[in-house]
């Protein structure tokens, strides 16, 4: 079985595991060890593909996204790990962003984000998790914070060198669907020129006039990897 036979096997495993949820619980619970100790070696195994008797290796991208994805199952199970519906929901979702960062295009050159810091904003960081693990693997270090005030405190307190932020966020009890643009006001009044990014599920939402001052929006996992090792390159 070829590597990428591999791959379509197991997103078609994940995705009937996690349309039964009860059972996808049970599965986790009886063989949480063996899956613990395969995950690893998943990702292993498939950072080589043979396809049509042609071998070829993955850019660093799509290997960081090869190597993240067991982590970021790991990750689901043990933050749902008594929630059987949430983890069929969160692995769903997840899984789903796979075949994207493997149809990007191989990069020439390794991408140099090794040794960048990011503040990432967001008050749902378990939607991010597999996003985070490609750029943690590509290098980068991620601090990840709920709100703009939390945000802030850190920006006071370290360096950082690109700034990821959901546009609406629940912040002090309320939605507030201008945080992420706050955020960006505020850290424009500072003499701190720190790129920002605002990832968001779709982009046709945001307002342009207060998206000016960002380095980029995204609305795609291909697409915040790539502008953030572009903002990345740039600050360095």
């Amino acid at each position: 079985m070829t590597s990428k036979e591999i791959i379509d096997t197991l997103l078609k495993l994940i995705e009937t595991l996690t349309a039964w949820p009860i059972i996808l619980l049970l599965i986790v619970f009886l063989f949480r060890k063996q899956i613990s100790a395969f995950l690893p070696e998943l990702g292993h195994r498939l950072q080589k593909a043979e396809i049509g008797g042609s071998k070829f290796e993955f850019s660093e991208i799509q290997k960081a996204a090869v190597n993240a994805l067991p982590e970021v199952i790991e990750k689901g199970i043990e933050e749902y790990k008594d929630e059987p519906e949430r983890l069929a929901g969160y692995v769903r979702e997840q899984v789903k962003k796979f075949p994207e960062f493997q149809a990007t295009t191989p990069t020439i050159t390794p991408p140099s984000i090794r040794g960048c810091s990011i503040l990432w904003v967001d008050d749902k960081p378990m939607n991010n998790v597999y996003e985070s693990s490609v750029l943690k693997r590509l290098g980068a270090s991620i601090l990840f914070v709920r709100s703009t005030d939390e945000a802030l405190t850190f920006l006071n307190r370290d360096n950082f060198d690109l700034i990821i932020s959901d546009a609406l966020r629940d912040e002090n009890g309320r939605s507030n669907p201008n945080a992420g643009y706050e955020l960006l006001e505020k850290l424009g009044r500072t003499n701190r020129k720190i790129p920002l990014i605002f990832y968001t599920s779709s982009t046709t939402h945001l307002n342009p006039n207060r998206t000016q001052s960002a380095y980029g929006i995204a609305d795609t996992p291909s697409t915040i990897i790539d502008l953030t090792i572009r903002a990345l390159k740039l600050s360095k």
